[in-house]
């Protein structure tokens, strides 16, 4: 049974209605907007301490961590030191002869060592020296007997401890006060590319150690400089080594500043960065690159790097820390609105600078307040439209009605809705009603629309594994030969690696190429090129027995896995092959034997193999070997 419900609203009620909607809504808008400033404040402060926190660590671990590599270059220097004077101070000589079985005159009047000691020689003592080279300006004279026996004799102290130090420096090299240096540094023959006339102990990061400028004869560590032989930016650390009052040395590390910035100057996804500076102020790597007419300055002093927000935090860092550095400290800096933690590197007494924008701060704090304004309003919105409906159409149990079928529909249970088996509004003559119809409208095509669309799906599904199967089959045949293609033989050999390996069969590979295939090409066209290939790739499938397969390996090469069978029985279809294309009779008259042939090279699996990459290797250097023996032959 149906009934009907009549709902007379007055006018007055009406307003009233309305009136306790909009005093609802500005009393939630305020609170909300209340929620919101708590909100930011809030995090503002808990996002500052939590970053801080998390940065004052992270410099702490930093700096601990970042200062080893110094602390190894400073011990690696004072080995490099002992050695050079036990040698400086035996009775070892060094003739004029021996100094000039190392070095030659260039055109330019430049000294260098000569290159062999770069590529590798073996010496007269068995040693093998490699890696080496070394420069004299086309300014230095080389008469003095002194000069000659300390170059030399540098020379065999970086060849003995340099190829164990590279791993982790650039380089090893010693720089002399005269206008001489040697390098080990295996990656690039800096000796032999300097400019001629390159007056290297003219420059920052090398005369800053030269007694002029350095009378206490401290170590040195550079500022950032370019070198310009090695056209990369790097950092440079110094160690003169003196005998009395002369100034004998200088060994020294370089460091990429490639690699520093990589470990110490990243930039994070909160927008903080980095960069190290030293106590007097000179800069030493930063996030902005040195602009090009920087690279004689050597080190870059703060007047030269137009850079405020260094310059600023150099004054505060000073004013704050005084001579203790030894505390990782925040500072703040209210011009250029950002946090500084900084805390230093042993050794060079590198000052390394994390900088934090408060502005990333304020964002997520300004995100946090967006976020409650957002839901906050929503939920007003939502609160004030559900308490208008109820009060208007006092709809509480259709509409519960209607949610519950909605959570049917959800659910995918649309039939009991279709068939009309639940109890709906469906009756009513408004809008609730009209839904409820719709309901259940919708849940009748939604169910037709699944079986239908199920039905679609199989066969759309059907249709594309095949399409997909077709195109997978395509894809890993040669376009041109209609054989497998290199990926299929990736795949192959995979598979019967892996089989292999458990010992469920065996194979073999089989390497072919062309002979003078490039000179067939170039002789009767690529037409006639093609048209050779096929014919090869042809007969070889002819040959093989149906459990082998054959691959275009790429260009004139093929590949053949002979699946299931022993050395004796590949080598006999191998040679099989090889009398199969000379039967062919494809003239070529640029060849040695007149007719197009093959050379190959056969491998069978053993267990010494760790990977298939291995047994093509192998078989390639057997096929190499083929073509050494003159082509047309097979080397198993």
């Amino acid at each position: 049974m149906k009934s009907e419900v009549d709902i007379v609203v007055d006018k007055r009620k009406l307003s009233l209605i309305r009136n306790i909607l909009l005093r609802i809504f500005l009393l939630s808008i305020g609170i909300v907007f209340i929620i919101a400033i708590i909100t930011y404040l809030n995090v503002y402060s808990n996002e500052t301490e939590k970053k801080l926190e998390q940065l004052k660590t992270y410099v702490f671990d930093r700096v601990r961590y970042d200062s080893e590599i110094f602390t190894l270059a400073e011990d690696n220097l004072k080995v490099f030191e002992n050695e050079f004077l036990k040698l400086y101070l035996s009775d070892i000589e060094v003739t004029k002869d021996e100094f000039w079985t190392y070095y030659f005159v260039d055109e330019q009047g430049a000294t260098r060592m000569k290159p062999e000691y770069y590529e590798g020689v073996y010496t007269d003592d068995g040693n093998y020296l490699y890696g080496l080279s070394s420069f004299i300006g086309n300014n230095q004279k080389l008469d003095n007997p002194d000069l000659q026996r300390r170059i030399v004799l540098s020379n065999r102290v970086l060849s003995k401890l340099g190829a164990a130090w590279v791993n982790r420096f650039a380089n090893v090299h010693v720089a002399f006060p005269e206008n001489v240096l040697s390098i080990y540094y295996p990656e690039e023959p800096w000796g032999l590319n300097a400019r001629a006339d390159l007056p290297m102990n003219e420059l920052g990061v090398i005369k800053a150690v030269n007694k002029g400028e350095n009378p206490e004869r401290k170590s040195i560590w550079s500022g950032l400089y370019y070198d310009e032989t090695a056209e990369k930016w790097m950092i440079t650390y110094m160690d003169p080594v003196d005998y009395g009052e002369r100034h004998l040395i200088t060994p020294g590390h370089d460091l990429y500043l490639t690699d520093l910035i990589e470990q110490l100057l990243e930039y994070n996804s909160d927008g903080s960065y980095s960069f190290i500076i030293r106590k007097d102020g000179y800069l030493v790597a930063h996030p902005s690159d040195p602009s090009d007419e920087q690279k004689w300055v050597g080190q870059l002093s703060l007047d030269k790097i137009q850079i405020p927000l260094v310059k600023d935090a150099y004054k505060l860092i000073s004013e704050e820390f005084g001579e203790n550095t030894s505390q990782v400290k925040v500072i703040k800096t209210k011009i250029h609105d950002s946090y500084l933690v900084v805390g230093e590197i042993e050794g060079p007494e590198w000052l390394y600078v994390r900088v934090l924008p408060v502005g990333t701060i304020r964002e997520a704090a300004h995100g946090a307040a967006k976020r409650v304004l957002i839901e906050g309003m929503i939920v007003l919105f939502a609160i004030l439209t559900i308490v208008y409906y109820v009060i208007k159409y006092q709809a509480e149990k259709p509409l519960s009605q209607l949610s519950y079928a909605a959570e049917k529909i959800g659910r995918g249970e649309y039939k009991e809705i279709a068939e009309a088996r639940m109890n709906l509004p469906i009756g009513l003559q408004n809008e609730i009603g009209m839904l409820a119809r719709r309901f259940v409208e919708m849940a009748t095509n939604i169910k037709d629309s699944k079986e239908n669309l199920e039905r679609i799906v199989e066969e759309r599904t059907n249709a594309l594994e095949k399409a997909n199967a077709d195109l997978m089959e395509m894809s890993l045949l040669d376009g041109l030969t209609s054989i497998h293609n290199r990926r299929s033989l990736d795949r192959s050999m995979a598979r019967i690696f892996m089989d292999a390996e458990e010992g469920l069969g065996t194979f073999t590979v089989m390497m072919i190429d062309i002979d003078f295939f490039k000179n067939y090409n170039d002789s009767y066209g690529h037409a006639e090129g093609d048209r050779a290939l096929k014919d090869i790739a042809k007969a070889i499938k002819e040959t093989i027995r149906e459990e082998d397969r054959v691959f275009r390996y790429g260009g004139e090469e093929f590949a053949v896995i002979f699946n299931h069978t022993d050395a004796n029985l590949s080598k006999e279809i191998g040679q099989r092959i090889l009398e199969k294309i000379q039967n062919l009779s494809i003239i070529h008259e640029k060849s040695t034997y007149g007719i197009l042939t093959i050379s190959g090279g056969m491998q069978e699996y053993t267990k010494s193999f760790l990977s298939p990459d291995e047994v093509i290797k192998a078989a390639d250097q057997k096929l190499y070997a083929a073509k050494n023996k003159g082509r047309n032959c097979l080397v198993v």
